[in-house]
């Protein structure tokens, strides 16, 4: 039996997608995949019973009677629903594609949060075969992404990442005493509720797995298999399954389960790293492609920070080797980007060097009750330049202040109101004529509002971009030389990166 769409919506990656529905029942609905396409011309692809994904880049410049005939195709051809991302072509689903889908009886979803398609239909494959191969073989997906993560030795950190991602909830990993081992990247506050299971390997009980959410059918079956998961790899890589202590406070301050001075001093010198006096800290997180290996990252990173800042300590939390540095009497900011760019530098030398994706440095502190916060920062850094498609780079707290600021105060919900609000009106403006007004501006302001370098940028003359700056500041009413205008755009353009992860206009 297929399942419903209301079904469907339950999935992990669909649930991450934050999907709201604008029209059509999802419980009357069965669908039969779920598919992913740009092709304005898709409905004549389509047998029926599908789930079309779209970021709505095949939509673009579209009139409002073409983008009625996209959603007549599609209903002629059996489409089931359409779940347009919003954010990234759109700042919220077309009026009259809407008033379309309403017409023809399509099922339309907007997806307020950016989620990578193929994860949603990967979700939906496993969901047919749970479905096909009954209760007994259900799980045989789940082990299989599991299991290579084991044959890979891609690290504990990252197996639980990977489980808290199946399990669509936080996950921590404590050995036989209580004691948190490792936890999944999710550095937000964690529920309370939750359910564990036993890790073991033979007879052998090395810890428990526990599942920071509502226990349901689905996270037990994951935590079941991720259990043995666990097992299999601690009794590779230790006969005790306990980390080191460098790691072991790694991991308790990425979770903020250290916070007095006195106890952070105590686990440093216990680490043999002592917090010297008069002398600043400082956390960074050196993020690598979910590909890659963490745990045998770790060594490379460790020598780099070690050329640099001499002792450190270093240990691996999700996709990222988190590092923690002496830094000297006083914290001068260019002094520290300098010496993190020495260990992005001797970092590309090596044979891990392709998969830094970043290296974010948080803010420095002077007291270690402020150890736990920078571990935090230095991770949600590194979220944020994922989240906006920094790459190879040294980014620091500063680099993104605006981009947390924003983040701390609205969702994507409140991002794509800002967004919309003040930059609406361009938005409109090349939807309706296919212009680039927007794509201009996010140019101009990318080039620090100096017109020579902008137009160089966009491959125009000077005398085409002052039209088009012209007519930009006619359409939203304001002069561009505003300092105050500058800086409300500005964060309107930080806005729309991070629902997007993209440029206004590629």
């Amino acid at each position: 039996m297929l399942p419903t769409l209301a079904e469907v919506l339950t999935l992990p990656s669909f649930v991450a997608g934050s999907p709201r529905l604008l029209c059509g029942d999802p419980a009357s609905i069965t669908i039969r995949w779920v598919h992913s396409s740009e092709v304005f011309e898709m409905g004549g692809l389509l047998a029926g019973g599908e789930v079309l994904l779209t970021s709505g880049l095949g939509l673009e410049g579209r009139t409002d009677r073409e983008l009625g005939t996209y959603v007549d195709r599609l209903a002629d051809a059996g489409c089931a629903a359409l779940a347009m991302e919003v954010g990234r072509s759109f700042f919220d689903v077309p009026r009259e594609l809407a008033a379309a889908a309403r017409r023809r009886n399509l099922c339309l979803i907007a997806l307020d949060d950016v989620v990578p398609f193929e994860r949603m239909v990967e979700d939906f494959h496993e969901l047919l075969v749970r479905r096909r191969t009954g209760a007994g073989r259900g799980g045989d997906a789940l082990w299989q992404e599991l299991l290579g993560l084991v044959v890979a030795d891609l690290g504990v950190a990252t197996l639980l990442s990977t489980t808290a991602r199946l399990a669509g909830c936080p996950v921590e990993l404590r050995d036989v005493t209580g004691r948190l081992v490792a936890a999944s990247a999710e550095v937000a506050p964690r529920p309370t509720a939750g359910f564990a299971v036993d890790v073991r390997s033979g007879a052998e009980r090395m810890g428990r797995l526990s599942l920071l959410g509502e226990r349901t059918q689905r996270r037990v079956a994951v935590a079941d298999r991720a259990a043995v998961a666990v097992g299999l790899m601690l009794h590779r890589s230790t006969a005790t399954g306990r980390p080191s202590p460098a790691q072991s406070l790694v991991t308790e301050l990425a979770v903020g389960d250290l916070a007095s001075s006195g106890e952070v001093r105590q686990r440093c010198a216990e680490a043999g790293w002592p917090v010297l006096p008069d002398r600043h800290l400082l956390a960074a997180a050196v993020d690598l492609d979910v590909r890659a290996s963490p745990a045998a990252a770790e060594r490379h990173v460790r020598d780099a920070a070690q050329t640099c800042f001499g002792p450190t300590l270093v240990g691996v939390h999700g996709t990222a080797v988190v590092v923690l540095a002496r830094g000297w009497t006083g914290p001068d900011p260019a002094r520290v980007r300098a010496a993190f760019e020495q260990v992005r530098m001797a970092l590309a030398a090596t044979g891990v060097g392709e998969s830094v994706r970043v290296v974010a440095v948080a803010a420095p502190v002077h007291d270690p009750s402020g150890l736990a916060g920078a571990v935090a920062q230095s991770l949600r850094i590194a979220g944020i330049a994922r989240r906006v498609g920094t790459r190879g780079r040294v980014v620091t707290a500063a680099d993104v202040a605006a981009h947390r600021f924003l983040t701390d105060r609205a969702g994507a919900a409140e991002l794509s109101a800002f967004a919309s609000e003040v930059l609406g009106p361009l938005f409109e403006h090349d939807r309706q004529h296919a212009t680039a007004l927007l794509r201009t501006l996010d140019v101009h302001f990318a080039c620090g509002r100096r017109k020579a370098a902008s137009a160089a940028r966009l491959g125009i003359r000077r005398q085409t971009l002052y039209d088009r700056l012209s007519r930009i500041e006619h359409l939203l009413g304001v002069g561009l030389d505003d300092p105050e205008v500058g800086t409300t755009l500005g964060m309107a353009l930080i806005a729309w990166r991070l629902r997007t992860g993209l440029p206004v206009r590629e």
